[in-house]
């Protein structure tokens, strides 16, 4: 090593305190929060997320990193299921720049992964290892029942310690997540503190969005919702749509009964929206908005988020 070699490392780390200090200073209700929008979602708040642009590999994510989406919506339901496509989309989400203006680590863009498994199918193993490469959330399809909403919050949740205030619905998940550690840049224990499902655990970063999607499932909807573990529901009108073989009005009374059954339970609700009817869906009360960059800039400004 040179005789600079060291005075350069110092430099190097002086300038990176240095730029920490000078990060604008974050709210008091998030100083323990990896992702802010658990805590506009905590406090009552408009949320906006874009699908994964994983069509343009790289660029695409570095893209999406820049935008105004609160959260990225990963299909892996209607894409392919490639768990390496995911962590390498995720790694490219990470910018030097924004870690070190926001002061902690991470992204502030939150990743929700859909998985292809059906909730009649019972199948955990696509939760843990989406959870394992460092996914911030799940989002289940065609969830019909309460026990299938109940199945995915245990496997996405680790067994409790002893003592812990919500030891209950009793959790699933295996120990590994060395590629989550290192994404959200958390050590190991905080980590297994944090990856936890909100509300459920008021402090937890993991969130899961409980897909209604025919009719069995809205028989059920005021069940599930009342499932705890549950994060949010969310009213699909593709699907709802072809369920009710077409027929508007009963597909939007469908989409309806998901939002109050939502709203009776406390959760938020999420749906698909476009520029021209996000306005609608946010007076109606729906909270997680699913859409394109100008559904999203439409959103914030109806929702006072600019």
């Amino acid at each position: 090593m040179t005789p600079t070699a060291p005075r350069t490392a110092l430099l190097a780390a002086a300038l990176v305190v240095g730029a920490l200090a000078l990060a604008p200073a974050r709210p008091a209700a998030q100083a323990g929060r990896l992702l802010d929008v658990v805590e506009l979602l905590a406090n009552g708040e408009v949320v906006f997320g874009s699908f994964a642009n994983v069509e343009s590999g790289a660029s695409g994510a570095i893209e999406m990193s820049r935008s105004q989406a609160d959260y990225i919506f990963f299909d892996m339901e209607h894409g392919p299921l490639d768990m390496v496509e995911l962590r390498d989309y995720m790694q490219y989400l990470l910018d030097p720049a924004q870690l070190l203006q926001r002061g902690r680590p991470g992204t502030d863009k939150a990743v929700w992964v859909r998985i292809p498994a059906n909730g009649r199918e019972m199948n955990e193993w696509m939760i843990k290892n989406a959870l394992d490469q460092g996914a911030h959330g799940i989002i289940a399809p065609h969830i019909e029942t309460p026990e299938q909403a109940l199945h995915v919050v245990q496997s996405m949740r680790y067994p409790q310690r002893v003592g812990a205030p919500d030891p209950e619905p009793i959790g699933l998940r295996g120990s590994g997540p060395g590629n989550a550690v290192r994404y959200w840049g958390v050590s190991g224990a905080d980590y297994i503190a944090k990856a936890d499902v909100w509300p459920l655990d008021p402090d937890g970063e993991l969130l899961n969005m409980i897909q209604i999607e025919n009719r069995i499932g809205i028989a059920n909807v005021d069940a599930i919702a009342r499932v705890p573990g549950v994060s949010m529901l969310m009213a699909a009108p593709g699907d709802l749509g072809m369920a009710y073989g077409g027929d508007a009005a009963a597909t939007e009374e469908a989409l309806q009964t998901v939002l109050r059954a939502a709203t009776a339970a406390g959760l938020p609700c999420a749906i698909t929206a476009g520029p021209d009817d996000v306005e609608r869906r946010i007076r109606e009360g729906f909270r997680v908005l699913i859409g394109g960059p100008e559904m999203i800039a439409v959103g914030r400004r109806a929702a006072g988020r600019e």
